[in-house]
């Protein structure tokens, strides 16, 4: 009795994981990906919390930007090499209500790598902050 009923709260809980697992990579895929390849960030506004900051280093500098002004700055228009863009979730963590989930964009002269952090409230995941790295690629023919 005692055994079945442990089990039972495994298979529960294993999928809840499974549930909010899936619900954190339907936010980063329907809007986040959805902004980058739209070129619109309007997909992003209620996602990323106003008070959500980006950070990455550059020139050895610490660099951050407010969530605001990146929704912002998308230009309104997909990338004109926007077919060869490539977009994938690489592992998702959560833990109740915050979860990490780490993404790849494989584009053309960049490769950059993106971990964000997520908080749900109100039963929808918010992304709090985002950390990125760049690889730039070598260009043919240079």
């Amino acid at each position: 009795m005692v055994l079945t009923l442990l089990l039972s709260l495994a298979t529960l809980a294993a999928q809840a994981d499974t549930a909010s697992d899936a619900a954190v990579r339907r936010t980063i895929e329907r809007h986040y990906f959805a902004a980058h390849a739209s070129g619109s960030g309007d997909s992003l506004r209620g996602v990323f919390v106003d008070e959500g900051r980006m950070f990455w280093a550059a020139d050895g500098q610490l660099r951050s930007r407010a969530s605001t002004e990146y929704i912002n700055g998308f230009s309104g228009k997909p990338a004109a090499d926007e077919a060869q863009r490539r977009r994938r979730i690489l592992a998702v963590d959560v833990t109740g209500d915050v979860a990490i989930a780490k993404a790849e964009l494989d584009y053309p002269e960049v490769r950059l790598v993106d971990y964000f952090i997520l908080v749900r409230a109100g039963g929808n995941w918010k992304i709090v902050s985002k950390a990125f790295h760049r690889f730039p690629k070598a260009s043919p023919g240079r």
